[in-house]
Formats: C-alpha cells, sequence, structure tokens
C-alpha cells in the first residue's frame, strides 16, 4: 500500500493537488524513475513554475537525486533551477 496514499488521494479529490503522479522504479516491467516523470511533463512544470509553484524532492541522495537535479536542468534551464533554490522554492529531503 502507499504511504499515506488516503490522505494524498484526498488531497487530490479535493483539489488541494492540481495532480498526483507516482513513480515506483521498483515495479517490474514497467518500472518509472522520478526523472523519467520530469522529463515527460517538463511543459507543465515549467508553467506552474511561472505561476509559482514550489519543487519538492524526497529520497535516496546517491540514487535517486542526482538524476532528478538533471532532469530538472534539463527540463527548466540550469539558471531556473538555480534561482528556485535561492528563492526557496527548490527544497529537497534527501537521504
Amino acid at each position: 500500500a502507499l504511504h499515506f496514499g488516503k490522505e494524498l488521494e484526498t488531497w487530490r479529490a479535493r483539489g488541494e493537488l492540481a495532480r498526483l503522479d507516482l513513480a515506483f522504479s521498483r515495479d517490474a516491467p514497467t518500472g518509472r524513475y522520478v526523472q523519467h516523470l520530469v522529463a515527460d511533463t517538463a511543459a507543465t512544470m515549467r508553467e506552474w513554475i511561472a505561476q509559482g509553484a514550489a519543487i519538492y524532492v524526497c529520497g535516496s541522495l546517491q540514487g535517486m537525486a542526482p538524476g532528478v537535479d538533471a532532469a530538472l536542468v534539463e527540463a527548466l534551464g540550469a539558471q531556473a533551477v538555480e534561482q528556485l533554490r535561492i528563492e526557496g522554492r527548490y527544497r529537497r529531503d534527501v537521504y
């Protein structure tokens, strides 16, 4: 079962989350990584960032975080990612 799955679905249903994309890299054969979702939703992410959205990334420092950083730079540009960091709109909880 998805950790906090019921809460996430409730927030999505109430419109508190506009979108909920999940990546389960260990689900064979359709395993997807967070960086794949970033690439797939780049246009939407750019629109949301322009409207003031923030990005929160939580997960593996060694496995996931570098790939997500690279995907964000590819999708948004290095300068935009750095500006998001400066503004506190790109936050990471990586371990």
